[in-house]
């Protein structure tokens, strides 16, 4: 089967870079799956599940913040602030997360100015995502 490249990059760096056969994102309005030769495409993502099919039988999973794809020619980008392969969840550390992301937006909602409310809710949204991942 043909392949493309695929490349899921974090501001830490690369959470996955390799051949794919396919390639399904959480795009705003629902799953985008693509496949290598697919026309070009910009798309805005949800905080999900980014899933990569590296052989016939062969998927690796992602837990992934929300952000943008590409795929452009044979080469397929992600673009997220978070990346977790499923199999490597912590839940115990997301949790921790999730009760720090809430904490930081009841401090908002109490006139604290200090606080970046936008930061706090993609925390939040991202921590509860790896423990939605994690539990499949």
């Amino acid at each position: 089967m043909a392949t493309m490249h695929c490349e899921i990059i974090t501001p830490e760096g690369h959470a996955f870079s390799g051949e794919a056969e396919m390639v399904v994102v959480p795009g705003m309005e629902g799953g985008l799956g693509v496949l290598p030769r697919h026309q070009p495409i910009v798309a805005r993502l949800d905080a999900g599940e980014i899933r990569v099919r590296v052989g016939a039988a062969e998927w690796k999973a992602f837990a992934t913040s929300d952000g943008y794809f590409s795929m452009q020619g044979e080469r397929a980008i992600v673009l997220v602030e978070g990346a977790v392969p499923s199999d490597a969840i912590d839940v115990e550390a997301a949790q921790a997360k999730v009760d720090d992301a809430r904490a930081r937006i009841e401090q908002s909602e109490a006139g604290d100015e200090s606080v970046n409310r936008f930061r706090a809710d993609r925390d939040l949204e991202f921590a509860e995502n790896l423990i939605r991942i994690a539990g499949r």
